[in-house]
């Protein structure tokens, strides 16, 4: 019985010396460390947190060689066109952007040129190619006609196209050819209401680009000239504009869902802002060695490897003629 008594009572003192060595631990550190010259509050300082890493999927930025970076689409919903704004149409007629809108019916606004080598033509293609079904009955977009599949949307009946040339020296020639050429991908019976409706539109004085420019900016189609290859760099879009020319979409991207243009069009009917969709696409090539030291550096290991092949031609010529004069010399007649 003596044995089990004492044995709680070690315990519990243990649990008490414990404690008190505790705390006189609490108290006699920071005194150590300030005898130790630390100050208390560099003591139980935590270590600094270490810089989160990069993301792997991190885009690094383009090189100095880059000249599309400001290549883009800011989007400026609710903005107006300026109206006023001078150009031509693909017959050479003067127009201004008003005029060719018309300000009765929405319009999808586009901007191409005829020698562009990619983008235009593909979105061209892309839209010409939805058009077609836009045009033929299908679901209403008003939500007031649910289920409804009589909705029909076509160019110069129930909407405009406006096509602006980024080039400023294009010909006559060349904008109406680009417009046949996109034309003639219409179903026969919508082919003459699409030719109606869709507008070229050119600058104002050939080589003038202040106009085109104009309208660009207030809707931030962000576009420029590139010297070395003679080409625009620009976005791929199509721009939704209210009959009063207000900005109420963008359309990103070179292939368009004929029910989502149907609801953009519809909503750009009654001037409703709409969320952007698709990807935003630049056509520009880019040469990374071009404006560099690259093609002088090959230059320069050629022009090398040719000198090198030079030198090594006269340098077994020297040796095989200098074999052929060191000969030794006949030996005289009956010695062998």
């Amino acid at each position: 019985m003596a044995s089990s008594s004492v044995i709680p009572l070690a315990r519990a003192r243990a649990r008490v010396l414990a404690s008190l060595g505790a705390a006189a631990l609490g108290v006699l550190a920071p005194r150590a460390a300030q005898a130790l010259g630390h100050p208390p509050d560099q003591v139980a300082a935590p270590a600094p947190a270490a810089a989160p890493a990069a993301p792997d999927d991190e885009i690094p930025p383009p090189p100095a060689t880059f000249q599309a970076g400001g290549v883009t689409v800011d989007e400026h919903l609710g903005a107006r066109v300026p109206l006023d704004a001078r150009f031509r149409t693909q017959d050479g007629t003067p127009i201004t952007l008003g005029e060719a809108l018309g300000g009765r019916l929405p319009a999808i606004l586009t901007f191409n040129y005829s020698d562009c080598p990619m983008l235009c033509n593909v979105l061209l293609t892309g839209l010409t190619a939805a058009l077609p079904a836009v045009g033929t009955p299908g679901i209403s977009p008003d939500p007031d006609r649910p289920g409804q599949d009589r909705a029909v949307f076509r160019v110069g009946d129930q909407f405009r196209i406006v096509t602006i040339d980024l080039e400023p020296n294009e010909t006559i020639d060349k904008a109406r050819a680009m417009r046949e050429r996109y034309l003639a991908r219409f179903p026969e019976d919508q082919r003459a209401a699409a030719r109606a409706g869709w507008t070229f539109l050119l600058a104002a004085t050939p080589g003038d680009g202040a106009g085109i420019r104009r309208v660009a900016d207030a809707v931030g189609f962000r576009y420029t000239y590139i010297k070395d290859r003679a080409e625009w760099a620009h976005p791929a879009a199509l721009i939704l504009l209210s009959a009063a020319g207000v900005v109420t979409r963008y359309i990103h991207g070179i292939e368009y869902e004929p029910a989502m243009l149907r609801a953009s069009i519809y909503k750009a009917g009654i001037a409703e802002p709409a969320a952007a969709v698709g990807f935003l696409l630049r056509c520009y090539h880019f040469d990374p060695d071009a404006n560099s030291h690259a093609r002088a550096g090959v230059m320069a290991l050629r022009i090398g490897a040719a000198g090198f092949v030079v030198i090594l031609f006269a340098a077994l010529g020297a040796l095989h003629l200098s074999r052929r004069g060191k000969r030794p010399p006949a030996a005289p007649n009956g010695v062998t």
